[in-house]
């Protein structure tokens, strides 16, 4: 597949996607609740007709009234709540994308020197060890040890440093121990290779060889893995907003889609907001998997452009 159908095909993938997610949102959600004696009785009835109304209502919100609706705050459009959450989420996502990316190439390079020469905690096992902890488990583990033993480090604040750098380092562990497995799985695999004999030959030192050349010809490699390195921010970042009542996009998604344990949807469902954030985050992903892509054809010397 040639560059430009990749592209193009990506672009293709995230417009379905996001006419399934407005699809899904706007689905209608009406329950009719009516109370029998001594019990509530919840009764739902699917209308063709009250399907298309959401669909018209909103695509004519969009195009002629250029606005997402309303959030559940009367004074607020959907709009305004979207780009607010969208510019706490940022600053985390920013943030843990390139503490997980720059110390985790690092920390893969660690990892392959010290598949050779033992570097004990600075080892493989290490990162296979935050690998086969749950993500929820390690963040409220770490949660727990903050409040626990550093009870001056207010973890909880809206302000100052803590309230992003804090979220920003939770979410990027697991991403971490992601782009550390792939960075020493990639030098792996030039071990043996012609051109570090050569290097080696001439009395190149192995570190100059490791870093001028074979993180060189890894570079595409890993940088390939970009697409999924921004997976996995996205997915540890509800868990992290939600423990630490931050402000953000994802933390916001979840309570427009206001879930009750007993009706499914409550009152305060905000479909607005809802596929405005999807929206976001789909851009956001679109983009990571351009650069991803072109990584991979540019950087990588076992493709041609």
């Amino acid at each position: 597949m040639s560059f430009r159908s990749q592209l193009l095909r990506s672009f293709v993938i995230g417009v379905v996607a996001m006419i399934l997610i407005i699809l899904i949102v706007l689905f209608p959600r009406q329950l009719d609740i009516t109370v029998d004696r001594y019990k509530v009785v919840a009764d739902y009835q699917f209308s063709w007709n009250v399907y298309g109304n959401n669909i018209i209502q909103f695509l004519k919100g969009v195009v002629q009234d250029h606005t997402l609706g309303m959030t559940r705050h009367h004074d607020e459009t959907a709009g305004t709540a979207v780009l607010r959450s969208m510019s706490f989420s940022l600053i985390i996502i920013v943030t843990a994308f390139t503490i997980s990316f720059v110390l985790g190439t690092l920390k893969g390079i660690l990892d392959y020197q010290g598949s050779r020469r033992k570097i004990g905690f600075l080892g493989n096992w290490t990162t296979w060890l935050f690998q086969s902890i749950p993500d929820f488990l390690l963040l409220l583990l770490i949660q727990w040890l903050l409040i626990r033993y550093v009870p001056s480090l207010r973890i909880f604040t809206q302000e100052g440093w803590t309230a992003f750098l804090l979220p920003s380092l939770l979410v990027s562990i697991y991403p971490l121990v992601y782009i550390a497995r792939i960075t020493s799985a990639s030098l792996a695999a030039q071990e043996g290779q012609l051109y570090i004999k050569v290097a080696c030959a001439k009395g190149l030192p192995r570190t100059l060889v490791l870093c001028k050349h074979m993180l060189a010809n890894c570079a595409g490699s890993i940088l390939s893995h970009l697409n999924s390195l921004f997976v996995y921010i996205l997915s540890n970042l509800l868990m992290v907003e939600y423990f630490m009542n931050y402000p953000g996009a994802a933390h916001r998604l979840f309570k427009a889609m206001d879930y009750s344990t007993s009706f499914g949807t409550g009152h305060n469902y905000e479909p607005g907001v809802i596929i405005g954030i999807c929206f976001c985050f789909m851009l956001l992903l679109l983009f990571v998997q351009w650069i991803s892509q072109i990584s991979r054809t540019y950087l990588d010397p076992r493709k041609g452009v």
